[in-house]
């Protein structure tokens, strides 16, 4: 089967039970090499290697993303991180003194931080729990709504949002929608002409397992024709260098405001090209190993907080002490993550049921 064969490929297989993709992925060798290949031609001959590369504007690279998520490639720029892209809508949209920005209590920080910087805009962060949050997220949708800000998936909770659901609200009173897809996409199949969703932002480090640095951003066409920050990539004409003239690039190299970190990026495009040429197998195995580790965890008489009819690749495992317990596993070459009230279970692809149940079975042992 595919993933046993793509398993071979990431080195961490054979010392450790890694199952922290929601934290920080391996990188599998495809990637690693495709991310060497580019740096070993910039020993050898400096700039000709990124000259090659930049030819097309990273065509290539915002096609093999865009082929993953669904969109234009022409709708995809290349950003270092989540947070950077969060800051460019953040600082990007118009509001006026009745504006407010919905987003929820089980986000990462990185989706929530960059709205407290505005000023004179109502920040509506909602209380709400795995079970309900779509509900409470409805509820305090308005007319005034400028822009909801939300994850796919909880990076603490493992709950999957129903993102139709969200939008049709949205669309209802002309509010935005910023879709954090960093812990989704590589995991689960993503269409955002499917969610209808206006932004989506994701770094490249977790489920899609390519390097730090790497992360791309969706902007449907039509918005941000004007961000909030300029660079010298900015510009239309950057290779005249010249200071006094300025026309602002139309195409997505307008959000690039500088030099991108290209080894990882197209260490990010080789990713996305395996993942949606497996898409199908990828979200079938990661929904079935999920299942599991709720089953067997279950079975041991925990309480799961990730709803298992709205999961992805993350399941959370209540439990007493969960640093502790978490540190004690490392200990036995078995790496998960500390998160909020219990133990973070994130399993890709490539996983095996054997490791699960390790897993569960040491968590165990370790609660007792």
């Amino acid at each position: 089967m595919f993933w046993e064969d793509f398993r071979e490929l990431v080195p961490i297989t054979k010392n450790y039970i890694y199952l922290n993709h929601a934290a920080l992925s391996p990188t599998p060798l495809p990637v690693l090499y495709e991310s060497f290949r580019y740096l070993y031609e910039v020993s050898r001959t400096g700039t000709i290697a990124d000259n090659e590369e930049e030819k097309d504007e990273f065509f290539q690279i915002r096609k093999n993303i865009s082929n993953l998520i669904k969109a234009d490639p022409l709708e995809i720029s290349l950003i270092p991180n989540t947070s950077f892209g969060v800051n460019e809508v953040a600082h990007g949209l118009e509001y006026d003194e009745k504006s407010n920005v919905v987003t929820d209590s089980l986000e990462f920080p990185a989706t929530v931080y960059p709205f407290l910087k505005l000023k004179n805009v109502e920040k509506r962060i909602v209380k709400s729990s795995p079970y309900d949050i779509e509900d409470k997220i409805l509820e305090n949708i308005d007319e005034n709504t400028k822009l909801i800000s939300i994850s796919h998936v909880s990076f603490n909770t493992g709950v999957r949002i129903d993102i139709q659901k969200i939008v049709g609200k949205a669309k209802k009173v002309g509010a935005l929608v910023l879709l954090d897809i960093i812990q989704s996409a590589g995991a689960v199949k993503i269409n955002v002409k499917d969610f209808d969703v206006d932004f989506a932002v994701a770094g490249g480090y977790k489920w899609l397992m390519s390097p730090q640095g790497s992360g791309f951003m969706y902007i449907r066409k039509g918005l941000l024709e004007d961000p909030p920050f300029y660079g010298w990539k900015s510009a239309k004409n950057y290779l005249e260098f010249d200071p006094n003239k300025f026309e602002l690039e139309k195409g997505p190299r307008r959000i690039e405001i500088g030099t991108i970190d290209i080894a990882a990026d197209l260490g990010l495009s080789k990713s996305a090209e395996i993942i949606s040429k497996y898409e199908n197998e990828i979200e079938k195995r990661v929904l079935e190993l999920s299942a599991y580790a709720i089953d067997l965890a279950e079975d041991k008489k925990f309480h799961i907080i990730t709803p298992k009819e709205k999961r992805a690749g993350i399941v959370v495992i209540k439990v007493n002490n969960p640093k502790e317990i978490s540190a004690r596993l490392a200990h036995k070459n078995i790496i998960v993550s500390p998160r909020g009230e219990g133990i973070r279970i994130s399993t890709h692809f490539y996983n095996t049921e054997e490791e699960i149940e390790k897993t569960i079975n040491s968590i165990s042992q370790e609660a007792s």
